[in-house]
Parts: structure tokens; sequence; C-alpha cells
């Protein structure tokens, strides 16, 4: 049997399509003759139709019919009685597929022929050997490379009957061409990763970062459905391919967490407990090396120039400051302005509550710049974490990719 071209490779359903060109040989006794008598007649070509041809029947046909050899071909027979069937088949045959190294896997498929209706003391059937058996045809395909073809014949015995039966076995090897699947699925799952990590270089109340993890989820989601699609159900060998992608969007989940968290923190005004404040600006700082702005805890509000004639905190301060001295004071007998004019009292509370309310926000906006800091710590972590995280993924399922793959290769050598 030639290989001349590999037609379809059906990972899902786990089956491949060949276009074959057939050698059948055997001798019929009733079809010699004395090529002498008949004017040195070596070779005549006769409708296959006409003579006797072994039943010879693919076992792990998929196609909808076992009849899969053209009925208009002919045989060529000569004087010793010798039959040479020449005939293209197309075969189509189950073919177990192993997926763990996918897209750098190698198939083997197995094809079982024998007769049907003869056992083996009728029909014992033998392989080709010789210069007709190399498999020098193969036309290539773009997907698949062509590898190897072997054959043997497989004796077996069933209880029911003492003669054994013959099967003739061809194994096939292809070679699956990876580049495609690296160009536009593995590389662009590894660049969708580094961007999931540059999502904590963004300020930590930037609302775009959630948006980007999100976009970048989603995307991991997809390219997992994509393969999924090309691999056949198989509990027993799943491909390291979709392992990595898993570990990716597990990743990715993280960092959709760890962005929620982080704007939550970014907008925390609340009185930070002192063990945050020492764990995250004191330890956690100095450990990812990013530098802290310390200053903004308990700073008082400084004086400030009037600025496009309103005035600022500082402004506010010295005006209370000075309005109350004036008034409390008894020289002039100013102090009995209080109990005359009550618009002064009324200034002066105004006056006192938007004091206070500045403190209070200025306060307000310290706690702030605090938890800000903190938030920049929590993602300067996640950022360190998720790199040596994505990049231990990275190197140990591509070594475990490339080491199987050699070992394969090595086995069928």
């Amino acid at each position: 049997m030639l290989l001349h071209s590999l037609l379809d490779m059906d990972t899902k359903n786990q089956r491949f399509k060949i276009s074959t060109w057939v050698k059948m040989t055997w001798r019929d006794e009733f079809l010699q003759w004395n090529s002498s008598e008949y004017g040195g007649i070596d070779v005549i070509h006769v409708p296959a139709a006409s003579v006797w041809r072994p039943d010879i029947t693919l076992h792990s046909n998929t196609e909808d019919t076992f009849e899969l050899v053209k009925p208009d071909t002919f045989v060529e027979l000569r004087p010793e009685g010798t039959v040479v069937w020449y005939v293209p088949i197309i075969y189509g045959s189950t073919c177990l597929q192993h997926v763990r190294y996918f897209p750098f896997d190698r198939q083997e498929c197995t094809m079982k022929f024998s007769s049907w209706a003869y056992d083996g003391a009728a029909l014992e059937p033998q392989a080709e050997a010789g210069a007709d058996a190399e498999q020098i045809r193969f036309a290539e395909n773009g997907v698949w490379s062509f590898i190897s073809v072997t054959n043997k014949v497989v004796t077996e015995h069933f209880p029911c009957c003492p003669e054994p039966y013959y099967y003739l076995e061809f194994t096939i090897v292809f070679q699956r061409n990876s580049g495609f699947y690296v160009t536009y699925m593995i590389l662009p799952c590894c660049f969708l990763s580094a961007l999931s990590l540059l999502v904590f270089l963004l300020p930590p109340d930037c609302g775009e970062k959630l948006t980007l993890s999100i976009t970048n989820l989603l995307a991991l989601v997809v390219f997992q459905q994509l393969i999924a699609e090309t691999m056949p159900p198989n509990g027993n060998e799943l491909p390291l391919l979709g392992t990595y992608f898993l570990a990716m969007i597990i990743m990715v989940c993280v960092s959709v967490v760890g962005t929620v968290l982080v704007i939550s923190i970014s907008h925390n005004s609340t009185q930070m407990h002192p063990w945050i404040k020492t764990l995250f600006l004191d330890v956690l700082s100095k450990v990812v090396c990013l530098k802290v702005d310390m200053d903004t805890e308990g700073s008082e509000p400084t004086p400030h120039k009037m600025t496009n004639g309103s005035f600022d905190e500082g402004n506010l301060n010295a005006g209370y400051n000075e309005l109350s001295a004036l008034v409390t004071s008894t020289d002039n007998g100013i102090s009995s302005m209080t109990s005359t004019d009550p618009n002064i009292a009324k200034i002066l509370r105004i006056m006192a509550f938007m004091k206070n309310e500045m403190v209070s926000q200025s306060d307000k906006e310290n706690r702030q710049l605090l938890w800000k800091q903190v938030s920049k710590v929590i993602d300067r972590c996640l950022f360190i974490i998720l790199v040596i995280y994505a990049l231990a993924i990275s190197l140990t399922i591509g070594t475990y990719i490339y080491m199987g793959s050699e070992t394969v290769q090595e086995h069928d050598e």
C-alpha cells in the first residue's frame, strides 16, 4: 500500500481519511496458460469483476460502506497464474488521537486488514517488501507531515475456531505542523497574559484597570474554546496547552479580583489601623522597592494667599483668628459688639463651621492619600506575584511539552 495523500485528520472525532495506491498480488491456478501457444502473450488485462478477488477488508473502516474498491478497474494476468491488481482506494479509518503535546504532537494511526470470509488455512496475507513498498509518492499536507509507515502480519486465535486468523497491520505516523497554532493561538495568548499583568502598572484609582482585565479574561476564554472545539472529549489525556490557557485564565481572574480590591482601597477614607500602616507602608513597600509618601499623615493646613478673589484654608484660619481677637478685645468697647450686633456672632459661627469643615476635609484627604499609598503597594505586590506565576507556568509547561515531544520522536525512531 503506497500512501498518496492525507485527505483529512479529524482530531475531534478521532478518525482520518487517506488516499492510497494499493497493489494486491495472488496466484490463481485456473488462470494459467502457455505463452508460446498464444503468440508469446505474457500479460493480459481483464476487468477485475471477471476474476476471483480476495475479500480484504479494513476492520476499522468509518465510511458508509465497506465496498471501497472501484468495480471498473482492471487486473493484470500472467502465464504462471499470477494476478496483479493495482487500484486507487480512499480509506477512512479510526485513529486514536494523543493530544497531550498539542500542537507539537505526533499521531500513529493503525489500519488492520484481513479476509472477511477466509481463515488462515485458506488465505494468508503477506506484506509487500522491497522498492514497491517505499513511501515515495506522498503529497505534502499543509497541516501534517508524513513520517513513516510500517507493516506487519499479526496472528490471532479465537476460541470458536482452531484455525489461526491473519491480519495485515499498517501503522502510519504523522507529525503536526505547529507553525499555524504558534502564530495564531499561542503567541496571542502570551501577549494577552502580558497585558493582564500591565494592568497593575496603571494608577490605583484608574477605572480602565477593571475594563482591561475583563477584556483580557474574555479573550482568553475565547482562545480556550477554540482549542476545546478541536480536541476530542478524552478525559484520560488533556492537552497541556489547554492546561496553560486555564492557568492564564486563573491568573487573569486573580488580576480582576485584585483590581477591584485596589480600586476599593484607593477610595477608602476611614482611619487606618497602625498595623496596616506598618505592614504595607513600612515593610512591604521596602520589599517591593516602592517609594511611598509618608508626610501626609498628621500634616496641618498651611496658610496661603488669596487666589482669584477667594480664601483658601490658610486665609480662613488667619481671618477667623483676627476677627475672634478683635471681637473678644475689651479695648475701645468692642466686646459689646457681640450683644448689639448679632451679625458679628453669626459671622463667627459660620467661619468656625467652615474652619472645622475644611480641617475635616483636609484630614479626610490625608487619610485617602495614605490608603492610595497602600493600594500602590498592593498593586506592586500583585504585579510581582503574578509575573513570577506566569513565568513559572510558561516555563514548566513549555519544557514539559518540549521534552515530551522529543521523547515521542525518539521512541518512533
